[in-house]
């Protein structure tokens, strides 16, 4: 088995045989199903990253730990049994994207101060609580013993007191993002990438459509009544 390029995923939208070029494929991609509603028949997370779905001749597959991954920490953007709207489309090196209701919320790090959030460790020693261990380790007069002792503990604490506000701010900013997200996540929408992995020289659309509709299904053209 080998993966087709995304030129041949622009050709199977089309369902023609003769090579165009990718930036027109896309753009005529774009016509035919921006705007389109679908139906989500799974919960989709509420974040761009994005769920792959491989389809591999009629077989469709994704990785169900990164899916589950995603939606622990985004949560459901678009539930199942959802009636969503396509509001963008484009080929990309990760294949045919397709934003839901506006394609999730941006996966990024969150930045506190200019500094990335992310879990404290723990502080290494000190130079001056290196220092002290090492004259305590060469002091041989009992009064100096103790003095280095009280000085090391001393500094110890201050290391682990400091171990402990850095945990208790990490956490305090975890939950504002966490809170963040649950309140927004509704209104992000989320996104499904189709990667498309065949023998055939060509699919067609309908067989494509056919196979992702277990997860996805793209639903008729809404019809326009004029009075």
């Amino acid at each position: 088995m080998r993966k087709k390029s995304y030129l041949v995923a622009v050709v199977v939208f089309l369902c023609v045989s003769s090579v165009i070029a990718q930036d027109d494929g896309e753009k005529l991609i774009k016509k035919a199903l921006e705007g389109r509603q679908m139906l989500v028949k799974m919960d989709l997370p509420a974040v761009d990253t994005g769920i792959v779905m491989v389809l591999d001749d009629t077989n469709v597959s994704f990785e169900q730990a990164t899916y589950q991954k995603l939606l622990k920490e985004y949560g459901v953007g678009i539930a199942k049994g959802t009636r969503v709207r396509i509001t963008g489309v484009r080929v990309s090196n990760r294949g045919i994207e397709l934003d839901l209701d506006g394609g999730g919320s941006p996966q990024r790090d969150w930045l506190v101060g200019n500094v990335k959030l992310v879990p404290p460790t723990p502080l290494g020693k000190s130079d001056h609580e290196l220092d002290i261990e090492q004259r305590l380790q060469n002091e041989t007069q009992p009064t100096m013993i103790t003095y280095y002792r009280n000085e090391l503990e001393l500094e110890r604490q201050e290391r682990l007191a400091q171990d402990l506000r850095n945990q208790e701010s990490y956490q305090r900013m975890t939950t504002l993002r966490s809170k963040y997200i649950e309140e927004n996540r509704k209104n992000w929408g989320s996104k499904v990438i189709v990667s498309i992995h065949s023998r055939k020289q060509t699919v067609m659309m309908r067989d494509m459509v056919k196979s992702l509709a277990q997860y996805v299904e793209l639903l008729p053209r809404e019809t326009t009544t004029t009075k």
